[in-house]
């Protein structure tokens, strides 16, 4: 009896594993499959890159922008790099590469590897303030036609995380220790 119910047993294993196994390989040929990017969200990607060269350019032509324009003139370069990664892939999906649709990194922490704590938020805060001053030259360009909407929500998030950097400036010992718990906190995870 017990033969019995073990050769049962087994084919059983057998036909469920094999059930399982066809379902499993169908499931990864379904994962990976290549997928296409919506339309909607090259749109968006579309619109913000465009907003990004508005702001560039209304910089580039304003007197009080100072933010110096080799470093705007690289980002307009790789801007427009990344509008043409997405025509491309717009006419013939199948054929061009995905286009990298997140933003660009906006640091390069490489940079900032020897610098201290203090450094490294002055450093910041200039960033910052080179960003209000694209903004502003945008707000004060008639050729720049970014939504005021879109314009004081960068406006507003901009001015958060100066605040958040100059109390840092103000209280750097309390910053820095903060910084360094929350990065032992992400490690232990």
């Amino acid at each position: 009896m017990s033969t019995i119910s073990t050769g049962l047993m087994t084919a059983l294993m057998m036909v469920v594993s094999s059930v399982f196994g066809v379902a499993a390989i169908e499931g990864i040929d379904a994962f990976t499959e290549e997928r296409t990017i919506p339309q909607e969200k090259l749109d968006r990607a579309i619109i913000h890159i465009t907003d990004e060269l508005m702001m560039i350019d209304a910089c580039l032509a304003s007197e009080e922008c100072t933010v110096d324009s080799v470093k705007l003139n690289e980002k307009k370069v790789v801007l427009l790099d990344k509008l043409e990664q997405i025509d491309t892939y717009i006419l013939n999906p199948s054929d061009a590469e995905k286009p990298h649709l997140h933003k660009h990194k906006k640091m390069d922490k490489g940079e900032f590897v020897d610098l201290t704590f203090e450094e490294h938020i002055s450093n910041k805060i200039i960033k910052l303030n080179e960003k209000i001053m694209i903004v502003n030259a945008c707000q004060a360009s008639e050729e720049c036609t970014v939504d005021d909407d879109i314009l004081t929500k960068k406006e507003f998030n901009i001015n958060m995380g100066l605040e958040k950097l100059n109390y840092c400036s103000e209280n750097i010992e309390e910053c820095e220790s903060h910084k360094k718990d929350s990065k032992h906190k992400k490690h232990r995870k």
